[in-house]
């Protein structure tokens, strides 16, 4: 098969692939608290609660993510309530009973600009022993934007993101030109592959 031929069939499965990636759609993080999933960070028995403080709520928030243990049972009914120092609710959210262990996802309202410094609580039903996962007596929280995004509805976030970093003379279009300069590189190693065999 001719160089060229396979060259511009790699480009269009790369391409397909590609669009493939972005047009998927599901529930994108906004953030965590960093804490790493090492092993049991709670042992609870509901109904009982496990309040943690000093957390910070991302911008753009809809939801947190957990990951839980059941012993195998189905899980209980699980609330979350996100309050600032003063006592005034930020967001509140809960999830019915009768789910899977694993990573479960709460919705909360809306928390559009990030709250830093809130106390976070996670009031737990009935339902036997439970165990929440972390490290250092810490749990692991997940803030998920609301509702499902593809990677392609994301792009403006991701650019504007890449702006906001340090020693960036391009603002926003940053990520544009990082783009054009890696498809440039992809051209010009075509080029020379294809010259290459030509010779």
């Amino acid at each position: 098969m001719p160089a060229r031929a396979v060259l511009v069939g790699g480009f269009a499965l790369l391409l397909v692939t590609l669009a493939v990636v972005l047009a998927q759609s599901a529930p994108r993080s906004s953030g965590s608290n960093l804490v790493p999933e090492l092993g049991e960070a709670a042992k609870l028995r509901g109904p009982d609660r496990r309040c943690q403080e000093g957390e910070t709520v991302p911008a753009d928030t809809g939801a947190v993510r957990l990951l839980i243990g059941t012993y195998g049972r189905p899980a209980p009914a699980l609330r979350l309530v996100v309050q600032r120092p003063g006592g005034r609710i930020v967001t509140r959210g809960g999830a019915p009973a009768g789910g899977p262990e694993g990573r479960v996802d709460i919705p909360v309202r809306e928390v559009e600009q990030a709250e830093p410094g809130v106390r976070v609580c996670l009031l737990v039903g009935s339902g036997g022993r439970f165990v929440l996962y972390g490290a250092a007596g810490r749990v692991h929280y997940e803030w998920l934007r609301p509702g499902s995004e593809s990677w392609l509805e994301l792009l403006p976030t991701i650019a504007h993101r890449f702006a906001l970093g340090r020693w960036n003379p391009l603002g926003p279009l940053l990520l544009p030109a990082l783009a054009l300069l890696l498809a440039a590189a992809w051209f010009s190693a075509a080029r020379l592959v294809l010259r290459e065999v030509g010779r």
